[in-house]
């Protein structure tokens, strides 16, 4: 279960160097068609931390046509995962641990653009490797490793087994984006989440990460392996994933999503899922707005999409559908050394 101080530094073996903890944050102006990042990975083992911020309305196929972006690595990390402000100019201050997080950024090259975002968690964050709250994370006995998911995620490098922590929370942001002389009205639902973990970064990985947000009273998160047939993105079990109805969390049992997509951007998508109490939940999504977010991590892309969602009872939200792939899971299977 997550706790208040799950959202500062984590007890660590100090010669561990590759040690490191992120917090992301996913936000929309749905009515503008604009989707935001914000992104912090710090090793503070080493004492340096990346972080970008990424902004793009509409559909932009390639990277150059994202609105904003100010990605900077080797910045000096923060003594703490509360209360700090990096030297790109993001400030980030945990107000009412573990839910309720403010984001202030201003972009020291000028006046392109600043925001001032507060998350409030809707519910109790989901702990994705408590067995009390996510049911699938008890692996039958031999079960293969499964790279795709990233040593955060599979705790295990080799024979070696490590520590590691991962929390996520739908939540409502509010406040305000300034993005090249316009003001928006920032007001949308998505969900944010606090890794912590040894992270090798070998850019293996192929996970999909899907949120379905309607309001305060529902919305649904999972994480699912991928696999690239013909070149189209196919979502292959669960890693984790749950719903919050009415102040309730519960974990998924199942779930089976097929989508479309368009330069590896998620298009559209169909999905079914089943909550511990046997609940089915069925939604849909088309895109209206997505882009290759390439730059929050140097062995990753995300291809990333503001998905408007459709329940089969009618409700309408708007939140992400993220597909991210390490280069070398990508290169391996598209490029032209891999296709001879």
């Amino acid at each position: 279960m997550i706790s208040a101080a799950d959202c500062d530094y984590h007890p660590r073996d100090p010669a561990e160097w590759r040690w490191t903890e992120t917090t992301p944050l996913i936000f929309s102006v749905p009515e503008a068609r604009i989707l935001g990042n914000l992104y912090v990975a710090a090793r503070p083992g080493l004492g340096v931390a990346l972080s970008s911020i990424a902004i793009a309305q509409g559909i932009c196929r390639q990277a150059y046509e994202i609105d904003f972006s100010d990605a900077q690595m080797h910045l000096p990390a923060p003594d703490n995962f509360l209360h700090y402000e990096l030297e790109n100019g993001l400030r980030v201050d945990v107000e009412d641990p573990p839910r309720v997080y403010r984001f202030r950024y201003s972009y020291k090259g000028g006046d392109e653009c600043r925001l001032d975002l507060t998350f409030r968690g809707i519910h109790q964050p989901f702990d994705c490797e408590d067995p009390r709250e996510n049911p699938l994370l008890e692996k039958p006995e031999g079960q293969a490793y499964d790279f795709r998911l990233g040593d955060q995620w599979g705790n295990r490098i080799g024979d070696q087994t490590y520590p590691s922590g991962h929390f996520n929370t739908i939540g409502h942001i509010t406040g305000e984006l300034t993005l090249r002389g316009k003001t928006y009205a920032v007001n949308s639902y998505d969900c944010m989440d606090h890794s912590w973990s040894r992270r090798t970064e070998v850019s293996r990985r192929a996970v999909g990460y899907l949120s379905a947000c309607f309001g305060d009273d529902y919305g649904i998160h999972m994480a699912l392996p991928m696999n690239l047939v013909d070149g189209e993105a196919v979502y292959e079990g669960l890693r984790f994933g749950f719903v919050t109805e009415n102040g309730e969390t519960f974990g998924l049992v199942s779930a089976k999503v097929d989508s479309a997509t368009t330069d590896m951007l998620p298009m559209a998508a169909w999905v079914e899922c089943t909550d511990t109490r046997g609940k089915v939940h069925r939604f849909a999504g088309a895109a209206v707005a997505g882009h290759p977010y390439d730059n929050f991590n140097p062995s990753h892309i995300a291809f990333q999409s503001l998905m408007r969602w459709q329940t089969d009872s009618g409700r309408v939200g708007y939140s992400e559908l993220a597909n991210i792939f390490g280069r070398e899971y990508l290169a391996a299977r598209l490029s032209r050394h891999a296709r001879r």
